[in-house]
């Protein structure tokens, strides 16, 4: 007589396996994508609330309120990527957007020359701009990058999809 035996066989097991494995080789990179998609939105969506903050700042204050990429406490840098810096003069910081992430590319307005401040979009008190665009590129992937857009009248918009980094 046969007994009843609970479990599986070696076969089961492997193909099993098999199919869980050829699932992941497919699925894993399309997660990858859809990963840096969303964060790509969630950081243009962060960059231009700090914009359009900046901007709003500006006119409240009736005083020129600058954006720069972040340095030091006290100073503007030159890469955008390690953050977003926004300020009244060199001592009063109103936001700051810590570093985004290492992999990913953003660039923005080049150093003015003849400007010891370095690479920065400017808010006059009425709410006029130096413009320029911020272009975020997840893993620098042009083809993938969002942007916000400055224009000099100081309107604030989501930009172009797929411009260069």
């Amino acid at each position: 007589m046969l007994k009843n035996r609970k479990g599986f066989t070696l076969v089961e097991i492997m193909v099993t396996i098999t199919v869980a494995s050829i699932l992941l080789v497919i699925g894993v990179p399309s997660l990858v994508s859809i990963y840096e998609g969303v964060r790509a939105n969630s950081n243009v969506d962060k960059i231009h609330n700090i914009v359009t903050f900046s901007r709003s700042q500006a006119i409240s204050y009736g005083s020129t309120v600058n954006i720069c990429p972040y340095g030091t406490a006290t100073s503007c840098g030159t890469d955008w990527g390690k953050g977003i810096r926004v300020y009244l003069n060199s001592n009063d910081v109103l936001r700051v957007i810590d570093s985004f992430n290492s992999s990913d590319k953003v660039t923005g307005p080049a150093k003015i020359s003849g400007n010891a401040n370095g690479a920065h979009i400017t808010f006059s008190p009425e709410g006029l701009s130096s413009g320029g665009d911020i272009i975020y590129c997840p893993d620098g992937k042009t083809a993938q990058s969002k942007s916000v857009s400055i224009t000099s009248s100081g309107k604030v918009s989501y930009g172009d999809d797929g411009k260069a980094c």
